[in-house]
């Protein structure tokens, strides 16, 4: 038996997540019955591929981008701290350059 309280306490957040299972098996056997005997529907399982694909193709695009350009700005910034080492080595021990 619980003792009444004054505060609400809150409770845990829940969600409704339902697992879906690939199963390559049955995704196969339903691509060669479409091939052979034509498409089900206009909503097909090719359109769910399609999208799939496309979603996929996109994702793909989107990360090499980002990663071209973290990449990118890796380089310069290496390049600038080579640059400052330099300068402070060649400042250190007198050298002129011109």
């Amino acid at each position: 038996m619980r003792l009444p309280t004054l505060f609400k306490q809150n409770k845990n957040k829940s969600f409704g997540y339902t697992p879906r299972h690939y199963d390559e098996r049955k995704e196969r056997l339903e691509r060669l019955h479409e091939k052979h005997h034509g498409a089900k529907d206009a909503t097909s399982i090719k359109g769910s591929f399609k999208r799939r694909s496309s979603f996929k193709n996109d994702w793909k695009a989107v990360t090499k981008e980002t990663d071209q350009k973290q990449s990118q700005i890796r380089l310069i910034v290496i390049f600038a701290l080579l640059i400052l080492v330099a300068v402070l080595v060649l400042d250190k021990y007198n050298i002129k350059l011109f």
